[in-house]
């Protein structure tokens, strides 16, 4: 399932966000499949967490029927099951063995800002240009230091000029954070740049191949000793 969430929506946690996507699927009338053991789950997941207050424009859920469904009847009662600021774009099925939350790569954020200072630009043009910017990330393990140019190694300038996008690649050492670009031009521009709106634009997962049948008659027998 491809889903937005807008508007208010922004506000919904994620673990909130989860319950609501669990209910809309099951008051379509097709049952979900859930996982063994001792408590039984729903198989439904989301590809990559979704920050309170961010919007997201193309965000990926995993889920997981007990029988096949006809998906234009599927789509048509998810669409009206979805609460306000969560819309379906799309529904189908999947055939990847992984879920997509394993197999994210990358994806794009958009923000726009409240005002533009006179050094924005060139807070920009810093950034880009700059090998490493090492930022403190408070944890309640104890604090890191994380180079944000290894995820994110460029931001560009809106058409509009009203804000600033830019794509954020995602490792199995971690990924960065939209506030953490925000902070770096902060501290280049010399003044805290407030945005308006912070808005994923996508999630770029990895396509699995396909498995290959298999080659028949490609290894010889044997030859025995004589």
């Amino acid at each position: 399932m491809r889903f937005s969430k807008t508007g208010r929506a922004r506000f919904i946690s994620h673990l909130d966000t989860l319950s609501c996507l669990v209910r809309a699927v099951r008051r379509t009338g097709f049952e979900m499949a859930f996982s063994q053991g001792m408590r039984p789950k729903p198989l439904l997941s989301l590809a990559m967490p979704l920050g309170v207050g961010v919007e997201g424009e193309d965000e990926i859920c995993d889920f997981s029927l007990q029988k096949r469904a006809p998906l234009t009847e599927l789509a048509k009662k998810l669409s009206h099951e979805l609460p306000k600021g969560m819309e379906l774009k799309s529904v189908g099925p999947s055939f990847d063995r992984s879920k997509s939350a394993a197999r994210v790569e990358s994806c794009g954020y958009r923000i726009e800002l409240e005002s533009l200072t006179p050094t924005y630009e060139d807070a920009v043009d810093k950034y880009n240009h700059s090998p490493e910017i090492v930022l403190l990330r408070k944890r309640p393990k104890g604090d890191k230091e994380v180079d944000i140019k290894k995820y994110v190694d460029h931001v560009r300038i809106l058409e509009s000029g009203n804000g600033i996008a830019f794509d954020m690649e995602v490792t199995t050492e971690g990924t960065a954070r939209p506030d953490e670009i925000l902070a770096a031009l902060s501290g280049f521009a010399g003044s805290e740049l407030a945005p308006v709106r912070i808005v994923r634009t996508g999630i770029k997962v990895k396509e699995e191949e396909q498995p290959r049948p298999p080659r028949y008659g490609g290894q010889q027998k044997r030859r025995g000793r004589r």
